[in-house]
């Protein structure tokens, strides 16, 4: 890069990025044992547009740049950072919980027994436009889990994000 003509290196540490993981606790409601799986998420290319975008309040919405929603789903297909949507959605829920310590965000969904049991195959954070039907919304990130879900089974899914 060059400033005024003059070289300029940029050094890692100055660099911004976004990493997360996503942490599924399954938990049999009959024997209280508890089942964790982690899995690495992959944001977005329209997560991290919505994300500049609210940087610089160059806002089109007025929830620009915020999660709203969870949403789980059947489809094994690998995540890629330009989906707008998960392949196959077929539960979606408010986030249930958010809080931030230093960089680092946490946002919690909840899935009681009766909601999104299968064979779960990709997890998604949608926001912006979002609402509570399928596929609406800005896909902010998306991640690759196996986890199958009965209705003697609850699942907290965990997005863990570090801003460096």
């Amino acid at each position: 890069m060059k400033v005024n003509g003059d070289n300029m290196k940029i050094k890692k540490q100055e660099l911004l990025g976004i990493t997360g993981l996503v942490r599924c606790t399954l938990r049999d409601i009959r024997t209280g044992k508890e089942t964790i799986k982690i899995y690495k998420n992959l944001i977005t290319t329209a997560g991290k547009v919505a994300i500049a975008r609210r940087l610089i309040n160059e806002a089109a919405l007025a929830s620009e740049g915020i999660i709203t929603y969870g949403a789980v789903g059947t489809n094994a297909t690998a995540p890629n950072v330009a989906d707008t949507k998960l392949g196959t959605e077929i539960e979606r829920k408010l986030v249930s919980v958010v809080s931030r310590a230093s960089n680092v965000a946490t946002i919690r969904t909840y899935y009681t027994t009766a909601e999104g049991n299968g064979a779960l195959k990709e997890f998604g954070l949608f926001g912006e436009a979002a609402t509570a039907a399928a596929d609406s919304g800005t896909l902010f990130e998306h991640a690759s889990i196996d986890i199958t879900k009965t209705n003697t089974k609850t699942l907290t899914i965990e997005c863990i994000l570090t801003i460096s």
